[in-house]
């Protein structure tokens, strides 16, 4: 037996150890899904078919680790190329290096929309791969899909084109329809697979936003920190020259400079941190519809380059009743 997670409400699961890429029915939330290649095993079985080695190389487990590093290190090379030269280069009297580079808050809410841009932009290469890979023709009307010997030698051919794109997205799909279709000879049971695929699309496009969620939400919390900070000096200092022993007037006007301009301070972190969350939204809001949009082109794709060109056999129709595919 091997466990495994739903992949749409991550429930657990146990089955045999041969149905790795198969659907079964979640337990859970009641939906179809594909048995996932378990965590803990991960690798590829003498005994498993050759849809089952096929889906186990196409949907290997999720490189959690890689993307961290490549949002982590990309965000440290943005930060260096950007920030350190506009620090070391913009005059320290400069209103644009007041509001950027004093206090510790535009340190966080810069390092906080450039992790943001990174992130925003692995999105971006993801939506530019699938939109590759729908000008690529997987299947036509005339791909030989009679025996199963001739639905295993498509799939490999669309592994091939997958890999030769460096599709991750349509292709899957294409071959666990076809891996439906070979078990079933029913196109409505392969475009039910499709159907749980596109539930999880949905879901797994969702789940790749809430990191950037948390940062819109966490930005402007930065910036009424800092003002609170300020603002708190501020009356401090107001305090001590309303309550201090001060004849010189010249000590009180500098004593209240003071004390302007560390107010000034506490309301410009607010404003820095508003226009960088509106900055990120903007970004964040463009790369979700097209992450969207991408999906719902791959939904078209589907139906137009897969289903349609699934060979079907009509049965009689009798009472008028439609004939099941």
């Amino acid at each position: 037996m091997i466990e495994f997670s739903c992949p749409l409400c991550n429930g657990r699961m146990q089955t045999e150890d041969n149905a790795i890429g198969y659907y079964t029915v979640c337990a859970h939330c009641g939906h179809e899904v594909v048995v996932q290649n378990p965590t803990k095993l991960g690798a590829i079985s003498a005994d498993m078919s050759p849809e089952q080695k096929l889906y186990v190389e196409m949907n290997p487990a999720p490189n959690t680790t890689k993307a961290l590093l490549i949002t982590v290190f990309g965000s440290l090379i943005v930060y260096s190329a950007f920030y350190v030269p506009f620090l070391e280069y913009t005059e320290s009297s400069s209103e644009i290096y007041r509001l950027l580079a004093v206090g510790w808050v535009p340190f966080a809410v810069i390092a906080f929309m450039v992790i943001s841009f990174v992130m925003l932009a692995q999105r971006l290469t993801m939506v530019m791969s699938s939109e590759r890979a729908l000008k690529v023709t997987y299947l036509t009307h005339s791909t030989p899909l009679s025996t199963d010997q001739d639905i295993n030698e498509a799939m490999l051919m669309i592994k091939d084109k997958a890999e030769r794109i460096n599709d991750t997205t349509v292709a899957k799909r294409v071959v666990g329809a076809l891996a439906r279709f070979k078990h079933t000879r029913s196109v409505r049971e392969a475009e039910d697979q499709l159907t749980v695929y596109s539930e999880l699309a949905y879901n797994q496009m969702d789940a790749g936003y809430t990191i950037l969620r948390v940062i819109v939400w966490a930005t402007p919390l930065l910036g009424f920190v800092g003002t609170v900070q300020g603002v708190s000096k501020s009356v401090g200092g107001l305090a001590k020259v309303l309550g201090g022993d001060v004849e010189d007037v010249s000590e009180i006007t500098t004593a209240l400079g003071k004390v302007t301009s560390e107010l000034a301070f506490a309301f410009d972190t607010t404003l820095v941190a508003l226009v960088a969350v509106i900055i990120i939204m903007i970004a964040m809001t463009i790369v979700e519809r097209a992450d969207g949009s991408s999906l719902d082109r791959i939904e078209d794709y589907i139906k137009t380059q897969v289903l349609q060109n699934l060979p079907v056999k009509v049965g009689a129709l009798k009472g008028g009743q439609n004939a099941d595919l």
